[in-house]
Protein backbone atom coordinates (compact mmCIF):
# COMPACT_ATOMS: atom_id res chain seq x y z
CA UNK A 1 0.00 0.00 0.00
CA UNK A 2 1.09 3.56 -0.65
CA UNK A 3 -0.14 7.16 -0.64
CA UNK A 4 -1.59 8.58 -3.85
CA UNK A 5 -1.95 12.37 -4.20
CA UNK A 6 -3.68 14.49 -6.85
CA UNK A 7 -3.73 18.30 -7.06
CA UNK A 8 -7.10 20.00 -7.52
CA UNK A 9 -7.66 23.61 -8.61
CA UNK A 10 -11.11 24.76 -7.49
CA UNK A 11 -11.94 28.37 -8.38
CA UNK A 12 -8.30 29.35 -8.27
CA UNK A 13 -7.62 27.68 -4.89
CA UNK A 14 -5.09 24.85 -5.02
CA UNK A 15 -5.78 21.87 -2.75
CA UNK A 16 -4.66 18.24 -2.50
CA UNK A 17 -6.65 15.01 -2.53
CA UNK A 18 -4.64 12.27 -0.76
CA UNK A 19 -5.69 8.68 -0.17
CA UNK A 20 -4.22 5.31 0.80
CA UNK A 21 -4.36 2.84 -2.11
CA UNK A 22 -3.17 -0.68 -2.86
CA UNK A 23 -2.32 -2.49 -6.04
CA UNK A 24 -3.84 -5.81 -7.04
CA UNK A 25 -4.26 -7.95 -10.16
CA UNK A 26 -7.68 -8.40 -11.64
CA UNK A 27 -8.51 -12.17 -11.42
CA UNK A 28 -10.29 -12.12 -14.77
CA UNK A 29 -8.16 -9.91 -17.00
CA UNK A 30 -4.91 -10.45 -15.07
CA UNK A 31 -4.29 -6.70 -15.44
CA UNK A 32 -2.87 -4.59 -12.56
CA UNK A 33 -5.42 -2.37 -10.82
CA UNK A 34 -5.50 0.17 -7.99
CA UNK A 35 -8.21 0.46 -5.37
CA UNK A 36 -8.76 2.94 -2.54
CA UNK A 37 -8.22 1.59 0.97
CA UNK A 38 -8.70 4.76 2.97
CA UNK A 39 -9.63 8.38 2.15
CA UNK A 40 -7.28 10.48 4.21
CA UNK A 41 -8.40 14.11 3.98
CA UNK A 42 -11.39 13.69 6.30
CA UNK A 43 -9.29 12.11 9.13
CA UNK A 44 -8.10 14.12 12.17
CA UNK A 45 -4.79 15.80 11.48
CA UNK A 46 -2.72 13.61 13.83
CA UNK A 47 -4.09 10.33 12.46
CA UNK A 48 -3.81 11.63 8.91
CA UNK A 49 -0.19 12.74 9.37
CA UNK A 50 0.87 9.38 10.91
CA UNK A 51 -0.80 7.41 8.13
CA UNK A 52 0.86 9.41 5.38
CA UNK A 53 4.22 9.28 7.11
CA UNK A 54 3.99 5.51 7.74
CA UNK A 55 3.18 4.60 4.11
CA UNK A 56 5.88 6.67 2.49
CA UNK A 57 4.01 9.83 1.62
CA UNK A 58 6.46 12.24 3.25
CA UNK A 59 6.57 14.53 0.22
CA UNK A 60 2.80 15.02 0.48
CA UNK A 61 2.81 16.23 4.09
CA UNK A 62 1.88 19.87 4.78
CA UNK A 63 3.72 22.12 7.20
CA UNK A 64 1.03 21.67 9.85
CA UNK A 65 1.20 17.89 9.57
CA UNK A 66 5.00 17.92 9.99
CA UNK A 67 4.55 20.01 13.13
CA UNK A 68 2.06 17.51 14.53
CA UNK A 69 4.44 14.61 13.87
CA UNK A 70 7.19 16.54 15.58
CA UNK A 71 4.99 17.18 18.64
CA UNK A 72 4.17 13.48 18.79
CA UNK A 73 7.89 12.70 18.94
CA UNK A 74 7.97 10.77 15.68
CA UNK A 75 10.61 13.06 14.22
CA UNK A 76 13.05 13.01 17.12
CA UNK A 77 15.81 11.75 14.88
CA UNK A 78 14.90 13.94 11.92
CA UNK A 79 15.07 17.65 11.34
CA UNK A 80 12.65 18.81 8.65
CA UNK A 81 13.53 22.13 7.04
CA UNK A 82 11.69 24.15 4.46
CA UNK A 83 12.83 26.74 1.97
CA UNK A 84 11.05 29.57 0.18
CA UNK A 85 10.55 28.72 -3.47
CA UNK A 86 9.20 31.04 -6.16
CA UNK A 87 7.52 34.31 -5.16
CA UNK A 88 4.61 35.78 -7.14
CA UNK A 89 3.08 39.25 -7.33
CA UNK A 90 -0.11 38.72 -5.50
CA UNK A 91 -2.75 40.77 -3.75
CA UNK A 92 -3.61 43.36 -6.42
CA UNK A 93 -3.84 40.64 -9.05
CA UNK A 94 -6.01 38.54 -6.72
CA UNK A 95 -8.44 41.45 -6.17
CA UNK A 96 -8.67 42.17 -9.91
CA UNK A 97 -9.20 38.45 -10.63
CA UNK A 98 -11.91 38.25 -7.98
CA UNK A 99 -13.82 41.19 -9.48
CA UNK A 100 -13.43 39.76 -12.97
CA UNK A 101 -15.34 36.71 -11.75
CA UNK A 102 -17.98 38.50 -9.68
CA UNK A 103 -18.68 41.13 -12.36
CA UNK A 104 -19.63 38.53 -14.97
CA UNK A 105 -16.71 39.29 -17.31
CA UNK A 106 -15.21 35.88 -16.55
CA UNK A 107 -18.38 34.15 -17.71
CA UNK A 108 -18.74 36.34 -20.81
CA UNK A 109 -15.18 35.73 -22.02
CA UNK A 110 -15.51 32.01 -21.38
CA UNK A 111 -18.71 31.96 -23.47
CA UNK A 112 -17.27 33.65 -26.56
CA UNK A 113 -13.70 32.32 -26.65
CA UNK A 114 -11.89 29.00 -26.88
CA UNK A 115 -10.28 27.57 -23.77
CA UNK A 116 -6.76 28.66 -24.69
CA UNK A 117 -7.93 32.08 -25.89
CA UNK A 118 -9.90 32.60 -22.68
CA UNK A 119 -6.90 31.67 -20.50
CA UNK A 120 -4.67 34.15 -22.32
CA UNK A 121 -7.14 37.07 -22.49
CA UNK A 122 -8.15 36.92 -18.82
CA UNK A 123 -4.47 37.33 -17.89
CA UNK A 124 -3.94 40.04 -20.51
CA UNK A 125 -6.86 42.11 -19.23
CA UNK A 126 -5.47 42.20 -15.69
CA UNK A 127 -1.90 42.64 -16.93
CA UNK A 128 -2.93 45.61 -19.12
CA UNK A 129 -4.62 47.22 -16.12
CA UNK A 130 -1.70 46.77 -13.72
CA UNK A 131 1.45 46.48 -15.87
CA UNK A 132 0.74 47.75 -19.40
CA UNK A 133 3.60 46.53 -21.57
CA UNK A 134 4.09 45.01 -24.99
CA UNK A 135 2.74 41.55 -25.70
CA UNK A 136 6.29 40.14 -25.80
CA UNK A 137 6.99 41.67 -22.39
CA UNK A 138 3.76 40.13 -21.11
CA UNK A 139 5.05 36.61 -21.88
CA UNK A 140 8.05 37.36 -19.65
CA UNK A 141 6.46 39.28 -16.78
CA UNK A 142 3.56 36.86 -16.30
CA UNK A 143 5.95 34.25 -14.84
CA UNK A 144 6.14 36.34 -11.68
CA UNK A 145 2.35 36.80 -11.43
CA UNK A 146 -0.14 34.96 -9.25
CA UNK A 147 -2.17 34.04 -12.34
CA UNK A 148 0.82 32.08 -13.66
CA UNK A 149 0.74 29.96 -10.50
CA UNK A 150 -3.05 29.53 -10.58
CA UNK A 151 -2.94 28.57 -14.25
CA UNK A 152 -0.61 25.64 -13.60
CA UNK A 153 2.61 27.45 -14.63
CA UNK A 154 1.92 27.15 -18.33
CA UNK A 155 4.16 29.13 -20.65
CA UNK A 156 2.77 31.15 -23.55
CA UNK A 157 4.65 31.91 -26.73
CA UNK A 158 4.20 35.29 -28.38
CA UNK A 159 2.30 33.65 -31.27
CA UNK A 160 -0.17 32.18 -28.76
CA UNK A 161 -0.85 35.64 -27.37
CA UNK A 162 -1.46 37.15 -30.81
CA UNK A 163 -3.78 34.30 -31.81
CA UNK A 164 -5.83 34.99 -28.67
CA UNK A 165 -5.95 38.70 -29.59
CA UNK A 166 -7.15 37.86 -33.10
CA UNK A 167 -9.87 35.70 -31.58
CA UNK A 168 -10.84 38.56 -29.26
CA UNK A 169 -11.15 40.99 -32.20
CA UNK A 170 -13.42 38.61 -34.13
CA UNK A 171 -15.72 37.96 -31.13
CA UNK A 172 -15.74 41.41 -29.54
CA UNK A 173 -19.24 42.44 -30.68
CA UNK A 174 -20.81 39.54 -28.78
CA UNK A 175 -18.60 40.19 -25.75
CA UNK A 176 -19.62 43.86 -25.60
CA UNK A 177 -23.32 43.04 -25.82
CA UNK A 178 -23.12 40.42 -23.07
CA UNK A 179 -21.16 42.79 -20.82
CA UNK A 180 -23.97 45.34 -21.21
CA UNK A 181 -26.41 42.71 -19.92
CA UNK A 182 -24.37 42.46 -16.70
CA UNK A 183 -25.30 46.08 -15.88
CA UNK A 184 -28.42 47.47 -14.27
CA UNK A 185 -31.27 48.11 -16.76
CA UNK A 186 -31.90 51.60 -15.34
CA UNK A 187 -28.32 52.65 -16.05
CA UNK A 188 -28.85 52.56 -19.83
CA UNK A 189 -31.18 55.56 -20.07
CA UNK A 190 -28.28 57.97 -20.74
CA UNK A 191 -25.81 57.31 -23.56
CA UNK A 192 -22.76 59.52 -23.01
CA UNK A 193 -20.67 59.74 -26.16
CA UNK A 194 -17.31 61.27 -27.00
CA UNK A 195 -14.34 60.64 -29.27
CA UNK A 196 -10.59 60.61 -28.89
CA UNK A 197 -7.56 59.33 -30.78
CA UNK A 198 -4.14 57.80 -30.21
CA UNK A 199 -0.95 57.82 -32.22
CA UNK A 200 1.23 55.04 -33.66
CA UNK A 201 4.91 54.44 -33.09
CA UNK A 202 5.60 53.88 -36.79
CA UNK A 203 4.63 55.64 -39.98
CA UNK A 204 2.62 52.77 -41.41
CA UNK A 205 -0.78 51.55 -40.19
CA UNK A 206 -3.92 50.28 -41.92
CA UNK A 207 -6.19 52.40 -39.70
CA UNK A 208 -3.74 55.30 -39.52
CA UNK A 209 -4.74 58.73 -40.81
CA UNK A 210 -3.93 62.39 -40.47
CA UNK A 211 -5.98 64.59 -38.17
CA UNK A 212 -5.97 66.70 -35.04
CA UNK A 213 -4.08 64.66 -32.45
CA UNK A 214 -5.38 64.84 -28.88
CA UNK A 215 -1.82 64.23 -27.63
CA UNK A 216 -0.40 66.99 -29.90
CA UNK A 217 1.53 64.38 -31.89
CA UNK A 218 0.85 65.91 -35.28
CA UNK A 219 3.94 64.16 -36.67
CA UNK A 220 2.33 60.72 -36.29
CA UNK A 221 -0.56 58.85 -37.83
CA UNK A 222 -3.53 58.50 -35.49
CA UNK A 223 -6.51 56.16 -35.07
CA UNK A 224 -9.87 57.45 -33.77
CA UNK A 225 -12.19 55.67 -31.34
CA UNK A 226 -15.49 56.58 -29.70
CA UNK A 227 -16.60 55.57 -26.21
CA UNK A 228 -20.19 55.14 -25.06
CA UNK A 229 -20.84 55.18 -21.29
CA UNK A 230 -23.85 55.19 -19.01
CA UNK A 231 -24.63 57.50 -16.09
CA UNK A 232 -23.11 54.99 -13.64
CA UNK A 233 -19.63 55.49 -15.11
CA UNK A 234 -19.59 52.11 -16.87
CA UNK A 235 -18.48 51.66 -20.51
CA UNK A 236 -21.14 50.30 -22.86
CA UNK A 237 -19.33 50.26 -26.19
CA UNK A 238 -16.24 51.31 -28.09
CA UNK A 239 -16.00 51.95 -31.84
CA UNK A 240 -12.89 52.38 -33.98
CA UNK A 241 -12.36 54.49 -37.14
CA UNK A 242 -9.51 55.56 -39.34
CA UNK A 243 -7.62 58.51 -37.92
CA UNK A 244 -8.99 61.91 -38.88
CA UNK A 245 -12.63 60.80 -39.23
CA UNK A 246 -14.93 63.73 -38.43
CA UNK A 247 -16.77 63.46 -35.11
CA UNK A 248 -20.20 63.87 -36.65
CA UNK A 249 -19.62 61.03 -39.14
CA UNK A 250 -19.20 58.49 -36.34
CA UNK A 251 -22.63 58.98 -34.77
CA UNK A 252 -24.87 57.08 -37.17
CA UNK A 253 -22.66 53.98 -37.26
CA UNK A 254 -22.43 53.85 -33.47
CA UNK A 255 -26.11 54.31 -32.63
CA UNK A 256 -27.88 52.78 -35.65
CA UNK A 257 -28.94 49.72 -33.62
CA UNK A 258 -28.75 51.20 -30.13
CA UNK A 259 -31.86 49.46 -28.78
CA UNK A 260 -30.44 45.97 -29.32
CA UNK A 261 -26.82 46.95 -28.67
CA UNK A 262 -27.37 48.78 -25.37
CA UNK A 263 -30.49 46.85 -24.29
CA UNK A 264 -32.61 49.98 -23.75
CA UNK A 265 -36.10 50.97 -24.86
CA UNK A 266 -35.71 54.73 -24.33
CA UNK A 267 -32.49 56.69 -24.00
CA UNK A 268 -31.02 60.20 -24.22
CA UNK A 269 -27.96 60.79 -26.41
CA UNK A 270 -25.51 63.22 -24.81
CA UNK A 271 -22.56 64.62 -26.73
CA UNK A 272 -20.44 67.76 -26.87
CA UNK A 273 -20.86 70.61 -29.35
CA UNK A 274 -18.53 69.09 -31.98
CA UNK A 275 -21.35 66.67 -32.86
CA UNK A 276 -24.32 69.02 -32.51
CA UNK A 277 -24.81 70.03 -36.14
CA UNK A 278 -28.29 70.04 -37.63
CA UNK A 279 -27.57 67.01 -39.82
CA UNK A 280 -26.36 64.96 -36.84
CA UNK A 281 -29.35 65.92 -34.70
CA UNK A 282 -31.72 64.97 -37.51
CA UNK A 283 -30.05 61.53 -37.65
CA UNK A 284 -30.42 61.15 -33.90
CA UNK A 285 -34.13 61.95 -34.09
CA UNK A 286 -34.62 59.43 -36.91
CA UNK A 287 -33.03 56.81 -34.65
CA UNK A 288 -35.73 57.54 -32.03
CA UNK A 289 -33.22 58.99 -29.57
CA UNK A 290 -33.65 62.16 -27.53
CA UNK A 291 -30.63 64.40 -27.23
CA UNK A 292 -28.80 66.89 -25.01
CA UNK A 293 -25.82 68.65 -26.60
CA UNK A 294 -23.86 71.86 -26.49
CA UNK A 295 -24.03 74.41 -29.30
CA UNK A 296 -21.26 75.02 -31.86
CA UNK A 297 -19.20 78.08 -30.91
CA UNK A 298 -20.42 80.49 -33.59
CA UNK A 299 -24.07 79.51 -33.17
CA UNK A 300 -23.84 79.84 -29.39
CA UNK A 301 -22.23 83.27 -29.68
CA UNK A 302 -24.93 84.53 -32.04
CA UNK A 303 -27.82 83.23 -29.91
CA UNK A 304 -26.37 84.62 -26.67
CA UNK A 305 -25.76 88.06 -28.17
CA UNK A 306 -29.29 88.12 -29.58
CA UNK A 307 -30.85 87.12 -26.24
CA UNK A 308 -28.67 89.60 -24.35
CA UNK A 309 -30.10 92.33 -26.52
CA UNK A 310 -33.71 91.10 -26.56
CA UNK A 311 -34.03 89.63 -23.04
CA UNK A 312 -31.23 90.99 -20.82
CA UNK A 313 -33.18 89.88 -17.75
CA UNK A 314 -32.30 86.25 -18.60
CA UNK A 315 -28.74 86.93 -17.50
CA UNK A 316 -29.86 88.37 -14.15
CA UNK A 317 -31.74 85.25 -13.03
CA UNK A 318 -30.53 82.04 -11.43
CA UNK A 319 -27.45 80.16 -12.67
CA UNK A 320 -29.62 77.83 -14.78
CA UNK A 321 -32.67 78.86 -16.78
CA UNK A 322 -34.22 78.00 -20.13
CA UNK A 323 -35.91 79.71 -23.05
CA UNK A 324 -37.37 78.85 -26.46
CA UNK A 325 -35.83 80.13 -29.67
CA UNK A 326 -37.00 79.28 -33.18
CA UNK A 327 -39.00 76.33 -31.89
CA UNK A 328 -36.15 74.78 -29.88
CA UNK A 329 -35.53 74.55 -26.15
CA UNK A 330 -32.26 76.01 -24.88
CA UNK A 331 -30.89 75.79 -21.34
CA UNK A 332 -28.75 78.72 -20.23
CA UNK A 333 -26.02 77.70 -17.76
CA UNK A 334 -23.49 79.84 -15.93
CA UNK A 335 -19.79 78.98 -15.80
CA UNK A 336 -18.22 78.83 -12.36
CA UNK A 337 -14.96 80.57 -13.21
CA UNK A 338 -14.47 80.47 -16.98
CA UNK A 339 -16.27 83.79 -17.52
CA UNK A 340 -13.93 85.71 -15.23
CA UNK A 341 -10.93 84.16 -16.92
CA UNK A 342 -12.34 85.14 -20.31
CA UNK A 343 -12.78 88.73 -19.09
CA UNK A 344 -9.13 88.93 -18.04
CA UNK A 345 -7.92 87.41 -21.29
CA UNK A 346 -10.13 89.76 -23.31
CA UNK A 347 -8.76 92.79 -21.47
CA UNK A 348 -5.18 91.62 -22.15
CA UNK A 349 -5.91 91.17 -25.86
CA UNK A 350 -7.52 94.60 -26.09
CA UNK A 351 -4.46 96.18 -24.46
CA UNK A 352 -2.19 94.51 -27.04
CA UNK A 353 -4.46 95.62 -29.88
CA UNK A 354 -4.36 99.19 -28.60
CA UNK A 355 -0.56 99.21 -28.41
CA UNK A 356 -0.10 97.81 -31.92
CA UNK A 357 -2.71 100.11 -33.47
CA UNK A 358 -1.02 103.05 -31.80
CA UNK A 359 2.28 102.12 -33.46
CA UNK A 360 0.56 101.91 -36.87
CA UNK A 361 -1.11 105.26 -36.26
CA UNK A 362 2.22 106.95 -35.53
CA UNK A 363 3.99 105.44 -38.55
CA UNK A 364 5.17 108.13 -41.05
CA UNK A 365 4.74 105.82 -44.09
CA UNK A 366 0.95 106.02 -44.32
CA UNK A 367 0.79 106.74 -48.05
CA UNK A 368 -1.62 103.95 -49.12
CA UNK A 369 -5.02 103.96 -47.45
CA UNK A 370 -5.78 100.33 -48.40
CA UNK A 371 -2.50 99.01 -46.98
CA UNK A 372 -3.03 101.02 -43.82
CA UNK A 373 -6.51 99.54 -43.39
CA UNK A 374 -5.28 95.97 -43.97
CA UNK A 375 -2.44 96.43 -41.45
CA UNK A 376 -4.96 97.45 -38.80
CA UNK A 377 -7.34 94.58 -39.65
CA UNK A 378 -4.54 92.00 -39.45
CA UNK A 379 -3.91 93.13 -35.86
CA UNK A 380 -7.59 92.76 -34.97
CA UNK A 381 -7.78 89.31 -36.57
CA UNK A 382 -4.60 88.22 -34.82
CA UNK A 383 -6.16 88.84 -31.39
CA UNK A 384 -9.76 88.00 -32.44
CA UNK A 385 -10.96 91.53 -31.73
CA UNK A 386 -12.65 92.55 -35.00
CA UNK A 387 -16.06 93.04 -33.37
CA UNK A 388 -14.78 95.34 -30.61
CA UNK A 389 -12.97 98.08 -32.56
CA UNK A 390 -14.12 100.66 -35.10
CA UNK A 391 -11.49 101.47 -37.72
CA UNK A 392 -11.47 104.63 -39.88
CA UNK A 393 -8.96 105.86 -42.47
CA UNK A 394 -8.93 109.62 -43.10
CA UNK A 395 -6.68 111.77 -45.33
CA UNK A 396 -4.41 114.18 -43.52
CA UNK A 397 -5.07 117.88 -44.17
CA UNK A 398 -2.34 120.18 -45.47
CA UNK A 399 -0.76 117.57 -47.75
CA UNK A 400 -0.53 119.16 -51.24
CA UNK A 401 2.20 117.20 -53.07
CA UNK A 402 1.44 113.62 -51.86
CA UNK A 403 -1.54 112.42 -49.90
CA UNK A 404 -1.04 110.77 -46.51
CA UNK A 405 -3.59 109.03 -44.38
CA UNK A 406 -4.28 108.80 -40.67
CA UNK A 407 -5.59 105.76 -38.80
CA UNK A 408 -8.34 106.44 -36.28
CA UNK A 409 -9.66 103.68 -34.01
CA UNK A 410 -12.19 103.53 -31.21
CA UNK A 411 -13.14 100.76 -28.78
CA UNK A 412 -16.79 99.71 -28.97
CA UNK A 413 -17.46 99.57 -25.24
CA UNK A 414 -21.05 98.44 -25.68
CA UNK A 415 -19.87 95.31 -27.55
CA UNK A 416 -17.21 94.66 -24.88
CA UNK A 417 -19.77 94.85 -22.07
CA UNK A 418 -22.12 92.52 -23.93
CA UNK A 419 -19.31 90.01 -24.62
CA UNK A 420 -18.10 90.06 -21.01
CA UNK A 421 -21.62 89.46 -19.84
CA UNK A 422 -22.42 86.51 -22.09
CA UNK A 423 -18.92 85.06 -21.53
CA UNK A 424 -20.13 83.78 -18.15
CA UNK A 425 -22.72 81.53 -19.83
CA UNK A 426 -23.00 78.61 -22.21
CA UNK A 427 -25.99 77.06 -23.97
CA UNK A 428 -27.32 73.51 -24.13
CA UNK A 429 -30.02 72.33 -26.50
CA UNK A 430 -32.47 69.44 -26.09
CA UNK A 431 -35.62 68.14 -27.72
CA UNK A 432 -37.10 67.19 -24.32
CA UNK A 433 -39.64 69.56 -22.79
CA UNK A 434 -39.66 70.80 -19.20
CA UNK A 435 -42.18 68.15 -18.12
CA UNK A 436 -39.83 65.37 -19.21
CA UNK A 437 -36.62 66.81 -17.78
CA UNK A 438 -35.89 69.90 -15.68
CA UNK A 439 -33.27 72.53 -16.46
CA UNK A 440 -31.04 71.29 -13.64
CA UNK A 441 -31.29 67.71 -14.88
CA UNK A 442 -30.30 68.83 -18.38
CA UNK A 443 -27.21 70.60 -17.01
CA UNK A 444 -26.24 67.66 -14.76
CA UNK A 445 -26.68 65.18 -17.59
CA UNK A 446 -24.42 67.23 -19.86
CA UNK A 447 -21.78 67.52 -17.12
CA UNK A 448 -21.76 63.70 -16.98
CA UNK A 449 -19.62 63.86 -20.14
CA UNK A 450 -16.73 64.54 -17.78
CA UNK A 451 -16.87 60.83 -16.88
CA UNK A 452 -16.09 59.98 -20.51
CA UNK A 453 -13.20 62.46 -20.51
CA UNK A 454 -11.84 60.87 -17.34
CA UNK A 455 -12.16 57.41 -18.89
CA UNK A 456 -10.12 58.59 -21.87
CA UNK A 457 -7.45 59.83 -19.46
CA UNK A 458 -7.47 56.48 -17.65
CA UNK A 459 -7.24 54.43 -20.84
CA UNK A 460 -4.32 56.58 -22.07
CA UNK A 461 -2.30 57.00 -18.88
CA UNK A 462 -3.12 54.11 -16.53
CA UNK A 463 -3.92 51.46 -19.16
CA UNK A 464 -1.61 52.97 -21.81
CA UNK A 465 -3.52 52.47 -25.03
CA UNK A 466 -0.92 54.65 -26.72
CA UNK A 467 1.47 54.53 -28.44
CA UNK A 468 0.06 51.75 -30.63
CA UNK A 469 2.78 49.41 -31.89
CA UNK A 470 0.68 47.47 -34.42
CA UNK A 471 -0.02 48.25 -38.06
CA UNK A 472 -2.48 45.54 -39.13
CA UNK A 473 -6.14 46.45 -38.78
CA UNK A 474 -7.15 43.41 -36.73
CA UNK A 475 -4.21 43.84 -34.34
CA UNK A 476 -4.97 47.55 -33.84
CA UNK A 477 -8.58 46.69 -33.07
CA UNK A 478 -7.56 43.85 -30.74
CA UNK A 479 -5.23 46.15 -28.78
CA UNK A 480 -7.93 48.82 -28.32
CA UNK A 481 -10.52 46.18 -27.40
CA UNK A 482 -8.14 44.75 -24.79
CA UNK A 483 -7.70 48.21 -23.27
CA UNK A 484 -11.48 48.63 -23.30
CA UNK A 485 -11.94 45.43 -21.27
CA UNK A 486 -9.32 46.63 -18.78
CA UNK A 487 -11.17 49.95 -18.53
CA UNK A 488 -14.47 48.09 -17.99
CA UNK A 489 -12.95 46.07 -15.15
CA UNK A 490 -11.34 49.18 -13.63
CA UNK A 491 -14.63 51.11 -13.67
CA UNK A 492 -16.47 48.15 -12.15
CA UNK A 493 -14.01 48.04 -9.23
CA UNK A 494 -14.13 51.84 -8.92
CA UNK A 495 -17.93 51.77 -8.59
CA UNK A 496 -17.77 49.03 -5.96
CA UNK A 497 -15.32 51.11 -3.94
CA UNK A 498 -17.47 54.24 -4.28
CA UNK A 499 -20.33 52.30 -2.71
CA UNK A 500 -18.03 51.97 0.31
CA UNK A 501 -17.07 55.71 0.17
CA UNK A 502 -13.60 54.94 -1.21
CA UNK A 503 -12.41 57.23 -4.01
CA UNK A 504 -8.77 56.21 -4.57
CA UNK A 505 -7.51 55.29 -8.04
CA UNK A 506 -7.91 51.62 -8.87
CA UNK A 507 -4.75 50.90 -10.89
CA UNK A 508 -2.10 52.41 -8.58
CA UNK A 509 -3.79 50.92 -5.51
CA UNK A 510 -3.81 47.40 -6.96
CA UNK A 511 -0.18 47.71 -8.05
CA UNK A 512 0.81 48.79 -4.53
CA UNK A 513 -0.97 45.78 -3.01
CA UNK A 514 0.64 43.53 -5.62
CA UNK A 515 4.13 44.43 -4.42
CA UNK A 516 3.36 44.51 -0.69
CA UNK A 517 1.53 41.20 -0.32
CA UNK A 518 3.14 38.34 -2.24
CA UNK A 519 2.28 34.68 -2.71
CA UNK A 520 5.22 32.47 -1.66
CA UNK A 521 5.93 28.79 -2.25
CA UNK A 522 7.28 26.52 0.50
CA UNK A 523 9.43 23.65 -0.78
CA UNK A 524 11.08 20.72 0.99
CA UNK A 525 14.80 19.89 0.69
CA UNK A 526 14.03 17.89 -2.47
CA UNK A 527 12.48 20.92 -4.19
CA UNK A 528 8.92 19.63 -3.95
CA UNK A 529 6.28 22.29 -3.25
CA UNK A 530 4.68 21.75 0.14
CA UNK A 531 2.20 24.66 0.17
CA UNK A 532 1.69 28.28 -0.85
CA UNK A 533 0.89 31.18 1.47
CA UNK A 534 0.98 34.96 1.66
CA UNK A 535 4.19 36.52 2.88
CA UNK A 536 4.60 38.00 6.35
CA UNK A 537 6.11 41.27 7.46
CA UNK A 538 5.31 44.90 8.14
CA UNK A 539 4.38 45.79 4.56
CA UNK A 540 2.24 42.67 4.22
CA UNK A 541 0.35 43.43 7.46
CA UNK A 542 -0.27 47.00 6.30
CA UNK A 543 -1.54 45.75 2.95
CA UNK A 544 -3.85 43.19 4.57
CA UNK A 545 -5.33 45.84 6.86
CA UNK A 546 -5.94 48.17 3.92
CA UNK A 547 -7.43 45.38 1.81
CA UNK A 548 -9.81 44.51 4.64
CA UNK A 549 -10.83 48.17 5.02
CA UNK A 550 -11.61 48.23 1.28
CA UNK A 551 -13.88 45.19 1.72
CA UNK A 552 -11.65 42.96 -0.45
CA UNK A 553 -10.80 40.30 2.14
CA UNK A 554 -12.70 37.64 0.17
CA UNK A 555 -10.31 38.01 -2.75
CA UNK A 556 -7.33 37.31 -0.48
CA UNK A 557 -8.97 34.52 1.51
CA UNK A 558 -9.83 32.68 -1.71
CA UNK A 559 -6.12 32.02 -2.22
CA UNK A 560 -5.08 31.49 1.42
Amino acid sequence: MYIQCSTVNRNGKISRNRKLVESYRDPKTKQPRVRTVQKIESLPIAERAKLIYEFGGKKYLTTGEWDVLNELGLLAKQQVTYEVGDVYRGAGTAVAFWHMKTSGMFKVLDKHMSRRGFDVIKELVIHQLLYPKSKLEFTRLRKSSLLYLLGGKRNYKEDTVYLALDELASNMEGIKKDLVEQLDDKSRSLLLYDLSNSYFTGTKAELGGRGKSKEKRHDRYIVSYGLVMNQNNMPLDIRIWKGGTADAKTVLGTFAEWKSTYKASRAIWIADRSMSGEITLDEIKRLDLNYITGLPGNTQQAVLLLKQEQQPELFDQAEITSFAHEGKRYVLCRHQSKGYRAERQGAQRRRKVYEELKKIQQSPQNKDDKKLYHRAMRVLEKYEQTTFWDIEIEPLSGQQEQKRYALNFRLNRKAVIAQDRIGHYYLLQTDLDAEQITDNQVAESYKSLMMVEKSFRDIKTQIEVRPIRHWKKRRIQAHIYLCYLSLWLSKYIENKWKERNITTQVGPTLVEWDHQLLMCEKVDPHGNMVEVSWNKGKNAITAIQQIQSYGEANAINAHS
